[in-house]
């Protein structure tokens, strides 16, 4: 039996102010040392990444007695601007979904966009949270977040 799950319509978007210059934010979006520290909601992360264009990464993320592993593929790597991969795990489904992060310079610090399309309908919660204390972590890492408009909420 195959497992076809309705896609959510709309992607989550997120977005966040980062107190960090732009090179810092893409690097930490890039070197696995880094990634470790705050790519996973909890815990941590075991990262295996080759960043380039269709370089692969694999992410375990590690919290407690959970471990899930995730992967994918990097369809655009355009440092220090955007990065587009997919991403799969055991809740994607059959098909992978797809990560967009554009960053953008505003003066020393940088405004974060993440967009997540093709999702589950029932993982669009579940994956927004979960980015949403990711992203925090990373924001911790680079330096503190400064003030959102949105406050850090999807947009």
């Amino acid at each position: 039996m195959t497992d076809i799950r309705p896609r959510a319509d709309a992607p989550i978007r997120i977005e966040r102010m980062l107190s960090a210059p732009i090179d810092e934010v893409f690097a930490a979006w890039t070197d696995p040392e880094s990634m470790s520290m705050w790519l996973s909601p909890i815990g941590r992360a075991d990262v295996e990444v080759d960043p380039r264009t269709h370089g692969r990464f694999r992410v375990v993320m590690v919290g407690g007695d959970i471990s899930i592993e995730h992967s994918g593929e990097y369809l655009v790597f355009d440092p220090p601007r955007l990065l587009s991969f997919t991403w799969r795990s055991p809740y994607t489904g059959p098909e992978p979904s797809v990560v967009t992060v554009t960053l953008t310079p505003e003066g020393e610090t940088t405004r974060l966009l993440l967009v997540h399309e093709s999702l589950p309908a029932e993982q669009v919660t579940p994956h927004e949270e979960g980015w949403g204390s990711i992203l925090d972590r990373l924001a911790k890492l680079v330096g503190s977040a400064v003030a959102d408009p949105t406050g850090g909420r999807s947009v």
